[in-house]
């Protein structure tokens, strides 16, 4: 389940690995964490006031916002029983980015996922669903933002992006975003307007940014990622909303039913992720690694560690 790493926006984005590129970073504009680092690859290109990035990318996996391991509160299902992370396979990604010398910003980011979202979505109401790998869903992120000066370094950006699911169901969504950038360092917070199955109305997710150029072109980028939850929505809680009944003591409700576990939690740490990237010499290639130190789910489910790689092509 998915608003990283986006993959190299689910900041998700939904940002694969949770994580923004260098160029964006000041713009607070990420979308899913990997998908970041790919736009960090895209080749600049000058149309008068505008600059546009393209990239097309390949993630060794696609790791939503730090969830390595499981959305749920009990065992972790993998991606066969549609569970984090949003894919344990190689994943194909692109995007494009238009960024106004006027502040203004706008792009759209995509990633395969590893299972179906309209399964998963259809379960809510109907129990016997058990196959969650087909249809298998595309992510689509369709984001803007306003990136503004306050004084000197000291900088902001609101924005807002929107989530469509290629074969999903209850899963397309609306979040907001706004942020502060100072120097190398950005803070943002991201805030879901709306129930689904991969986030309560509410929902905010936390990023601190630290970003720096190092010799032989390599950026380091380092993201601090924490959640804040609602603990009660319609898909995910301690109710079956389906049937309106309540899960039992010891249980809570994710998605299709009540699962023995952790009950939802307040929020708390989702990940560090520690990133380096550089192009290859002469090459619109570029090369993307991230260490993704594992925190907490929305249940207090340790995330294991995980190490992310990727090339993405900028044209």
């Amino acid at each position: 389940m998915t608003t990283t790493t986006a993959s190299l926006s689910r900041l998700h984005a939904r940002y694969a690995l949770g994580t923004c590129t260098a160029a964006l970073a000041s713009l607070l504009v990420c979308a899913p964490a990997l998908a970041d680092d790919a736009a960090a690859a895209a080749t600049a290109e000058p149309a008068g006031p505008w600059t546009i990035t393209k990239h097309i990318d390949l993630a060794s996996r696609y790791v939503l916002r730090g969830a390595t391991t499981t959305y749920g509160n009990g065992q972790a299902l993998g991606n066969a029983g549609a569970d984090a992370p949003e894919s344990d396979q190689a994943a194909l990604q692109w995007g494009i980015d238009f960024v106004h010398s006027s502040g203004w910003s706008f792009g759209y980011w995509a990633s395969t996922i590893n299972y179906s979202y309209k399964q998963l979505g259809k379960s809510y109401s109907d129990r016997s669903i058990t196959e969650f790998q087909k249809p298998r869903s595309v992510e689509n992120d369709l984001y803007f933002a306003y990136a503004g000066n306050i004084s000197g370094d000291l900088g902001y950006t609101l924005g807002m992006t929107g989530y469509y699911y290629a074969n999903g169901s209850h899963a397309n969504a609306l979040e907001t975003k706004a942020g502060l950038t100072w120097g190398a360092l950005s803070f943002n917070a991201q805030t879901l307007l709306n129930d689904v199955i991969w986030g309560n109305k509410g929902d905010t997710y936390w990023t601190l940014v630290y970003t720096r150029p190092l010799p032989y072109d390599i950026t380091f980028t380092s993201t601090l990622g924490a959640y804040t939850y609602k603990r009660e929505g319609k898909y995910l809680g301690t109710r079956d909303t389906a049937t309106g009944t309540a899960c039992g003591a010891g249980q809570a409700f994710v998605v299709n039913g009540c699962y023995a576990g952790n009950g939802p939690s307040s929020g708390g740490l989702r990940h560090l992720t520690l990133g380096l990237s550089a192009p290859f010499p002469n090459s619109p290639i570029t090369w993307s690694l991230q260490a993704i130190l594992g925190g907490y789910n929305r249940f207090d489910i340790k995330q294991g560690n995980q190490l992310v790689g990727m090339l993405s092509w900028g044209f």
